[in-house]
């Protein structure tokens, strides 16, 4: 019996190996520019929030109307 969750798993590891031409040193090189990359983007600043003419941020529609109507349930 051939469980479908392992032969994916097997067919994803040899599409990945396939394409880096089978060499796990470009694979691992690939895995490291990756994680690189990620963390840059992770510490870098985030933008500033958009101010209008006050000098007060923005707020969202959603909130300068406040809370939410509560959801109507048909009965």
């Amino acid at each position: 019996m051939i469980d479908p969750i392992v032969q994916d798993v097997r067919d994803a590891r040899a599409a990945i190996a396939a394409e880096f031409n089978y060499d796990l040193g470009k694979y691992l090189a690939w895995i490291r520019e990756q994680t690189e990359a990620r963390k840059t983007a992770m510490t870098q600043p985030r933008a500033k929030k958009e101010t209008g003419k006050s000098g007060r941020a923005r707020k969202s529609a959603v909130t300068r109307k406040g809370r939410a109507a509560p959801a109507r349930v048909s009965a």
